[in-house]
């Protein structure tokens, strides 16, 4: 397996193969929020989805999935009318197999009872109380998932450049622009609903 292949696997593998990769990947995440207890409010934004059952989960992480491939279907037709909505719902999935890690890393490292322990003994103490082991899981923790959030949006980018052709920077700036602009409305507007 060469760079390419991790960075920009829409170039190498079929569209079945993407759509199949995309789909169990999609389940993966529904099963993992459900037993992390994490409901996915956007793409690469989770939140507390503590006493969801699993429909209420699968809802929320379908809805998110749905809203960005829907939003990244549109930017793509102004870009190039031939865009094919397959090639973006192959990429929303598939970017999503980094995210997947980051999902189950957190009840890994535990971060949940991390951060209470700090946020408690902040406002007791004013200086975080903690132990070196769990300063050092929480940096380990938060840096491997900066990478994996950082690969999940290069595969996003990758796929959605394979799939609309665009080549100007004003695309990738206006496709960077509108895919952090959705995100944050999703994760602002998706809360509101209790599913």
């Amino acid at each position: 397996m060469n760079w390419q292949t991790l960075f920009n696997p829409f170039s190498k593998f079929s569209e079945k193969t993407l759509l199949v990769t995309g789909a169990v990947t999609g389940i993966f995440l529904i099963i993992s929020c459900y037993f992390t207890q994490t409901k996915m409010d956007s793409l690469l934004h989770f939140s507390s989805g503590e006493g969801l059952n699993l429909i209420s989960i699968s809802l929320y992480v379908l809805i998110s999935l749905v809203y960005a491939v829907l939003l990244l279907f549109g930017l793509g037709k102004i870009f190039n009318k031939r865009t094919r909505l397959i090639d973006i719902a192959n990429t929303v999935l598939v970017s999503q197999i980094p995210v997947l890690f980051t999902v189950i890393s957190t009840k890994l490292f535990d971060i949940e009872r991390l951060s209470e322990k700090i946020s408690q003994t902040s406002a007791k103490d004013k200086i975080p109380d903690i132990n070196i082991l769990d300063l050092i899981s929480l940096t380990v923790f938060a840096f491997a998932n900066l990478i994996l959030i950082i690969y999940s949006f290069t595969l996003l980018f990758n796929g959605f450049k394979t799939a609309t052709n665009i080549k100007k920077w004003q695309q990738i700036v206006i496709f960077a622009f509108v895919t952090l602009l959705g995100i944050l409305i999703c994760q602002i507007i998706l809360p509101q609903f209790s599913l």
